[in-house]
């Protein structure tokens, strides 16, 4: 004798349903394969090296090193080197670098301005003073300044 057995079809799961869930899994399974924003990264054609009396660039796009002299007394105060771009703060100046155009830039800072952040990544150098906000950019070899708001003034 044969037994046969039912199927609620109100408790069993529809052909819908099961179709949807595969398909979100598939595509959080796709996504967590690509790299994200933030993975990508800007190929680093910058070096830099701060030694006694000099800073020294080197450029790999163009396969060449620059330097430049520190004066009598200059500190160097931070630096750092990121992606295609390079910058050192020093007791008296700021100084960028563009890998990508080979060339550095000078802006006088003083020590009276009061450094309040310092940051290099990827194409951007970026320092902020009470007094300014300035930014050094890869793709123009310049640094741009703000003169910030202050009370009083």
């Amino acid at each position: 004798m044969t037994r046969r057995t039912s199927t609620n079809v109100r408790d069993a799961p529809s052909n819908g349903w099961i179709l949807t869930l595969v398909l979100a899994l598939a595509a959080l399974g796709e996504m967590s394969s690509c790299p994200s924003y933030a993975d990508t990264q800007v190929p680093r054609n910058a070096a830099l090296y701060v030694i006694s009396r000099e800073i020294l660039f080197f450029s790999a796009h163009a396969g060449v090193w620059t330097s430049v002299r520190l004066d009598a007394g200059e500190r160097v105060l931070q630096f750092g080197a990121d992606g295609n771009i390079a910058a050192v703060l020093t007791s008296s100046r700021a100084v960028g670098f563009s890998a990508v155009l080979n060339i550095t830039h000078e802006i006088r800072v003083t020590e009276d301005e009061g450094l309040e952040a310092f940051k290099v990544e990827g194409n951007v150098a970026t320092l902020l003073t009470r007094r300014r906000a300035l930014g050094f950019s890869t793709a123009t070899g310049k640094w741009a300044e703000l003169e910030r708001f202050q009370l009083g003034r």
